[in-house]
């Protein structure tokens, strides 16, 4: 009977001088309520030609995927460190396509690329797409293979689609992170209220924080604020600036445990009119 050899992930089904490889990493911030500094950085992808990174991937073959998905992993964590964004507490969110593939082996990469560039895998949140394309199992493997590591874990882009609940019921995730889709315009839609208000009931009753994303105004804010929501994503990608990220005061209530933060409710709410260059300032 012959073995079964594990997953093994390569780098050189892409040719290293491929442009497609050549990515820009930029930083979203979230935030808590009543913080004063970031409880989480986003680490976002995109190609020095301004694509983004999904048009990137679709662009190459399935089996080249897992390579830049490696690529995005080792260039977001250099970067995370560069910045020193991962001091003081705050959580690094990886957005990682479970459309790629070998799960197993791309959680070995971001393990080790973490441990090159010093940053504790205690800080790393790994970002699932909730549709994924409707591969329901592809995401669930990547989601369950993470539950195996101790790596937290988001679901991101949900709007109740019928594999995002499947995810939801299958295993409980750390954060649920709303779709823009659903959160833009939700004071005049009743449709997207009621949604974003059965979201809200699962969550509190699983103790899954949920993270709004694509808050455009005051008003989609105060709605959402009045469901409980109190973690917002805020504007576009942009480079935080790392000596002010050294300097903010350390805020015992920035970095707390996962479980704990759904109880933030204080300040008043940055919203998405602040240039890319104040990102970092704005929380």
């Amino acid at each position: 009977m012959t073995a079964i050899q594990p997953a093994t992930l390569s780098i050189a089904t892409i040719n290293r001088a491929d442009p497609r490889l050549d990515l820009t990493i930029g930083f979203c911030a979230m935030i808590a309520k009543g913080a004063d500094r970031p409880f989480a950085w986003q680490a976002v992808a995109s190609g020095r030609d301004g694509r983004s990174f999904a048009a990137i991937s679709a662009s190459l073959l399935p089996e080249q995927r897992s390579a830049l998905e490696a690529r995005r992993i080792t260039l977001a964590l250099e970067r995370t460190a560069a910045l020193n964004l991962h001091r003081g507490g705050a959580l690094i969110a990886l957005p990682l396509g479970a459309a790629a593939g070998l799960a197993e082996p791309l959680l070995s990469h971001l393990f080790r690329a973490a441990l090159a560039n010093g940053v504790g895998t205690d800080r790393l949140v790994v970002e699932i797409n909730a549709d994924e394309r409707g591969d329901f199992d592809q995401a669930a493997a990547l989601a369950e293979a993470c539950g195996r590591r101790g790596i937290a874990v988001t679901l991101d882009g949900f709007a109740a689609g019928p594999v995002a609940l499947k995810l939801l019921a299958r295993f409980t995730p750390h954060f649920v992170k709303l779709d823009p889709s659903l959160v833009r315009g939700i004071g005049g839609s009743v449709s997207r209220r009621l949604i974003a208000e059965g979201v809200m009931r699962l969550a509190r009753n699983m103790g899954v924080t949920v993270i709004a994303r694509g808050v455009e105004n005051r008003g989609e804010h105060d709605v959402l604020h009045a469901m409980g929501v109190r973690h917002f994503q805020i504007g576009t990608a942009a480079i935080p600036q790392a000596d002010r990220v050294r300097r903010e005061p350390r805020n015992p209530i920035s970095a707390p445990t996962h479980r704990r933060l759904a109880h933030h409710g204080r300040a008043a709410f940055p919203l998405r009119t602040a240039r890319p260059a104040e990102m970092a300032r704005a929380v």
